[in-house]
């Protein structure tokens, strides 16, 4: 069995299958005749039942065409999957979000930038500051509401803004944990 597994290992490196460094250490433990780690174990199970399994040992590594038939089906119904749920739609709404995230962080920036006494917003162009003309459009006894919180237009710009970012972080850690469940395959213990 041990020398079944060293054909195997030897067979792996030389094909350049899995982390040779790992398959090297492995070569190296089956050679003294100590025992592999449960991990190891695994791993090279995975790996043999990946590119060695019985089939292929006895084909040369070639599939038969039943195999390719059904990889093919396995294909094709993973291909209508993403068809279906379409490429476009997640992208175009990061990517609104984004730009109103950067549209409102221009306004925070230059917000905070006039507590702090480096700029006057008054000597800028009105034009470079849109959303401070909405006391101009919104009509007063709406805006009195808002006063009644002690907030002003540039005090509400610059908490959108904060609660944007917290949002920017949450769906970083969102698409972080969805990657790494992605790439977690219970099956290959």
């Amino acid at each position: 069995m041990t020398d079944e597994l060293i054909e195997y290992v030897i067979h792996l490196i030389d094909g350049k299958k899995g982390d040779v460094g790992r398959l090297g250490y492995i070569l190296d433990t089956l050679q003294d005749g100590k025992t592999l780690y449960n991990s190891d174990k695994k791993y090279l199970d995975s790996l043999i039942s990946t590119y060695l399994s019985p089939s292929k040992k006895k084909s040369g590594d070639q599939k038969s065409v039943e195999e390719l038939k059904i990889e093919l089906a396995r294909v094709k119904e993973r291909l209508e999957k993403f068809e279906k749920r379409g490429y476009k739609k997640p992208v175009g709404r990061k990517a609104g979000f984004f730009f109103v995230t950067f549209f409102f962080g221009w306004h925070a920036v230059i917000t905070l930038l006039d507590k702090k006494s480096v700029i006057n917003i008054h000597d800028l162009n009105p034009y470079l500051l849109p959303l401070y003309q909405l006391d101009k459009v919104i009509p007063a006894e709406y805006l009195n509401y808002v006063y009644q919180f002690n907030l002003s237009i540039p005090k509400i710009v610059v908490l959108a803004w904060g609660a944007m970012i917290i949002t920017w972080v949450i769906l970083g850690f969102v698409y972080l944990v969805k990657f790494i469940r992605s790439r977690y395959n219970p099956g290959k213990r």
